[in-house]
């Protein structure tokens, strides 16, 4: 089978967590297939609602200028070959640059899943949120899983699922934690791309400068750099302290499994560890604070005290284990439901939609 995911690489490496949970769903579900990658980072998939090159590359002729040279799905070339669209998670999942994906759903007829979609603010299933294909595409998804209350409630009258976000299971194993010894840090810039807002960011060496006063004697204490941006700042504000960052987001699973209780902004870093059994405590900035109940995360808000927010910590240290212990019976619950889900479309009335290949696969990992 030939199943494009729908995600980013060398873009958001919680996006790449993410695609890391859904790859081990499908491949629990169907076995070996292709995967082929949809490649949304905004590098190389302008989103640009008027874009000078795209109009420059049309007016002089098809081939004049081959400006996508990424190893994914390529917007002239036809998307005849694929046997199933995954939709990665992400609150990015419709929009201008996803233009092609569903205009390609619809022209060769692909079944489409969506697991663990989110989003950052209330929206309505309405022409003025969504195109007619955007529209079209969802309403015959054979599944839809969000990972929100705000977006199961937003996609009304659809029909949908709640569960965690993907990233929950992109750890193929995860370790029980006994007692906190090395906590991590992950840390989030101002400047870049990827930058938190400047609240969050002074909130955050705010909380971590007074931890390394309380903790730097009793417990070894590193950063954790999700962003070449990051390199840029951390070394300013905690010049002493070591840093771990890569630009190859599967790095990271042998990164955050060093620590035994993770803190910071970046919620899919909170995911990746909470994928490994490692407990952490979510700095809740935006939306996607409510993704962190699926990672059973403490929350600490950027609108508390430096001192409500330790307190947090020292509770949070004092349950570490009964934590870890939560975490490796709802991540084992999770990845249930979603195979459940999963190996039950054949049992629905879209097998026509879904095509022979699909079901024939299904039926045979019952």
């Amino acid at each position: 089978m030939n199943i494009v995911f729908s995600s980013t690489r060398q873009w958001n490496p919680g996006d790449e967590f993410i695609l890391t949970g859904c790859l081990r769903l499908m491949r629990a579900v169907l076995g070996h297939f292709n995967p082929i990658l949809y490649n949304r980072n905004p590098q190389i998939r302008r989103d640009r609602k008027y874009d000078l090159i795209k109009r420059i590359d049309d007016w002089l002729g098809r081939d004049f200028i081959e400006k996508f040279k990424d190893n994914s799905v390529r917007d002239r070339a036809p998307l005849d070959y694929a046997d199933l669209v995954v939709f990665a998670g992400s609150p990015e999942w419709r929009g201008r640059r996803l233009t092609k994906l569903y205009s390609s759903i619809l022209e060769f007829n692909i079944p489409a899943i969506f697991l663990g979609i989110g989003t950052n603010r209330e929206f309505r299933f309405t022409d003025e949120f969504f195109t007619s294909d955007e529209q079209t595409v969802l309403r015959q998804a054979l599944l839809i899983c969000v990972r929100d209350d705000v977006t199961a409630t937003s996609l009304a009258p659809l029909e949908v699922v709640q569960l965690p976000c993907p990233a929950l299971l992109a750890s193929e194993t995860h370790r029980a934690v006994h007692q906190v010894n090395r906590i991590g840090l992950i840390y989030g810039s101002r400047i870049g791309h990827q930058r938190v807002s400047e609240r969050c960011y002074k909130f955050c060496v705010g909380l971590y400068k007074e931890l390394l006063i309380r903790y730097a004697k009793d417990f070894e204490i590193e950063f954790i750099a999700h962003y070449i941006d990051d390199l840029v700042s951390v070394r300013n504000d905690f010049p002493e302290w070591p840093v771990h960052y890569s630009y190859d987001s599967q790095d990271y699973f042998k990164i955050y499994d060093r620590f035994d209780l993770v803190i910071g902004p970046r919620i899919h870093g909170i995911g990746l560890a909470a994928s490994q059994g490692i407990p952490g405590i979510l700095v809740g900035h935006d939306g996607r604070a409510r993704t962190a109940a699926g990672f059973k995360a403490q929350i600490v808000s950027i609108e508390e005290s430096p001192h409500a927010a330790v307190e947090v910590v020292n509770r949070c240290m004092s349950g570490i284990q009964a934590a870890s212990e939560m975490l490796a019976a709802h991540k084992k619950e999770t990845e249930r439901r979603y195979l459940s889900l999963l190996r039950a479309l054949q049992l629905r009335a879209q097998a026509d939609q879904a095509g022979p290949l699909l079901i024939e696969r299904l039926l045979a990992n019952r």
